[in-house]
């Protein structure tokens, strides 16, 4: 093999150009031919990938992909309902780049939920065409980040699901990643801008690959009329067993890494679970109805209720969601004792639907001091920020707890709990199995329990409250992330973890030590309201450790502060 003309584009060696010609050898001419009529082939032989354990490879295709991919050849319209980590997206990537090899002038646009997605089939795209002889690619005309357009007229490109996704392009073959994750309001509008793309050609062909997300949403509709008959859409499923190396243990170490049979089903058994399922059933709703009592205090006309006092030996564990203050949702701080993990308490709980972020923050910093400065767990998202950042710039709070910045495309040390797709996803999926698979949590709130109850799963998988007047998630939301400080990012960040259980999640934990912990009895700023004995210490109380110097002490008791 020779290149006559040694031309390259870019001056990458692997990048032939357009004007570039080669010798080839009666081998290679076989192997072009073979390759160019037979998709398995290609791939096989010619197609890398980069494993996480062998880096960069030749494919090996399992049993489930070579069906998939031959279904995926000879069938206009194609659906593939896939168990999480099967390589569907790279069998994606297979079929257009073996179509971009061998085809003039056709035109491949790969349309992903989100840009981030999109960018990185494009660059597996570009990396397993570099790794193809120079022999077997048609010559570069433009190699761009989000299109490719070969020397033969065959153009690859990219999008993501909106509205105006690929509207007014002609194309010959359209493959759409995670079809099932398109947000709702974008879901008909998307399919009205891509669907006339091809039914405009007698020729053009679609591919719909997903991971089930509830039912009721676009996917699940096409996929259920394929796979009745009811359409001439052709059908695959590859569930999680049918990849090789993953038995009944490999089963049960993911159900305890993610936390749930129900996410294991849908993520990785195709089940689609049904739309609007309520976080409870209706025998955990009696069963947590039955633990609510009445609070021990009720402060400020009932926002501020308390079911225990604060104790020196106990783990809090606060979390804040915030509103607007207009009347609408409501502002919430939740405390919840973590002493024992077999049975989580939730100790007070503060809710007010007019309060102002500004004023709301005091309230945050207040209560915050009733349970000895404890850990908090604040959403920054929208007016949560203001009450994360004044907490630390005003109050010099630093028991912030920080977490999902990351995932959200923030910076890492961002301040406060980021709501993001991700984050809410595995903060339902780790408060749905304290409560509902181990029963730990006991709540005494009524109103949490409520709204837990009508705190459903919409058909893009995402939780909500119900929609409708009178329907909140504030408690709940406020719940989800005290909990998540039980999850596997941050147990081991802030606590000792001194026993696990079977699906290695905290039995027995110990708190880092944070120095001095400051309790003020919540009574001691009310006028005694609420306390049946009408006991009013207005001393605040200093809980130390063997850190504590007596200077410090004596300060703090020359402030008014006694030493318990």
């Amino acid at each position: 093999m020779v290149d006559k003309n040694k031309q390259i584009y870019m001056n990458n060696p692997n990048l032939p150009s357009k004007g570039s010609v080669f010798e080839y050898s009666p081998v290679q001419i076989k192997q072009l031919k073979k390759a160019s009529k037979n998709l398995l082939y290609f791939a096989e032989n010619f197609f890398h990938i980069i494993s996480l354990d062998d880096g960069k490879q030749k494919i090996k295709l399992h049993l489930a992909q070579k069906r998939a991919l031959r279904k995926m050849r000879d069938n206009r319209f194609f659906i593939l309902l896939a168990s999480r980590q099967i390589g569907k997206t790279t069998m994606m990537t297979i079929y257009a780049l073996w179509i971009a090899c061998f085809n003039k002038d056709q035109k491949i646009l790969i349309v992903a939920n989100k840009e981030g997605t999109a960018i990185e089939i494009m660059q597996r795209i570009r990396m397993a065409y570099e790794e193809l002889p120079n022999w077997l690619k048609p010559g570069v005309e433009e190699y761009g980040k989000t299109a490719v357009t070969f020397a033969n007229g065959t153009r690859i490109g990219i999008s993501t699901t909106t509205g105006t996704a690929a509207r007014g392009q002609s194309v010959n073959c359209l493959v759409l990643d995670e079809l099932a994750f398109i947000e709702p309001h974008l879901v008909d509008e998307f399919w009205k801008s891509v669907y006339p793309i091809i039914s405009s050609s007698k020729k053009s062909k679609i591919f719909v690959a997903s991971t089930a997300n509830g039912t009721g949403n676009l996917f699940h509709r096409l996929y259920d009329s394929a796979d009745k008959g009811e359409s001439n859409w052709a059908c695959d499923k590859i569930l999680w067993n049918e990849i090789p190396g993953r038995d009944e243990k490999w089963k049960d170490d993911t159900i305890a890494s993610i936390g749930s049979m129900e996410a294991f089903n849908q993520e990785f058994n195709c089940e689609f679970l049904d739309l609007g399922e309520s976080s409870l059933n209706e025998e955990q709703y009696a069963r947590m109805l039955a633990g609510c009592e009445d609070p021990k205090f009720i402060f400020e006309e009932g926002k501020y209720r308390l079911w225990e006092e604060p104790a020196k030996d106990g783990i809090y564990i606060a979390s804040v969601d915030t509103a607007e203050g207009v009347g609408s949702d409501s502002s919430v701080i939740q405390i919840f004792e973590y002493s024992d993990l077999t049975k989580i308490r939730q100790v007070a709980i503060y809710s007010c639907n007019t309060i102002s972020p500004v004023n709301f923050t005091e309230k945050v910093h207040e209560i915050l001091k009733h349970w000895g400065s404890p850990l908090a767990c604040i959403e920054r998202n929208n007016c949560g920020a203001q009450v994360v950042d004044n907490l630390k710039k005003i109050h010099q709070y630093d028991n912030i707890v920080s977490w999902g910045a990351s995932t959200a495309g923030r910076a890492k040390n961002q301040l406060g709990i980021v709501a993001h797709t991700n984050t809410k996803q595995k903060g339902v999926t780790n408060m749905r199995y304290w409560l509902n698979d181990l029963e730990a949590v006991n709540l005494k709130d009524i109103h949490t329990v409520k709204e837990l109850k009508d705190f459903v799963r919409y058909p893009n998988g995402t939780w909500a409250a119900k929609k409708g007047a009178g329907y909140h998630d504030d408690k709940v939301m406020a719940m989800l992330w005290n909990l998540i400080m039980l999850g596997d990012e941050l147990i081991t960040r802030y606590f000792e973890v001194l026993q696990t259980d079977k699906n290695n999640k905290p039995l027995k934990i110990k708190q880092f030590d944070f120095g001095i912990k400051y309790f003020m009895n919540p009574t001691s700023i009310y006028s005694g309201e609420g306390r049946e004995d009408g006991y009013n210490d207005t001393t605040p109380i200093i809980i130390g450790n063997a850190q504590n110097t007596d200077s410090d002490i004596d300060q703090l008791m020359g402030m008014g502060w006694t030493p318990l």
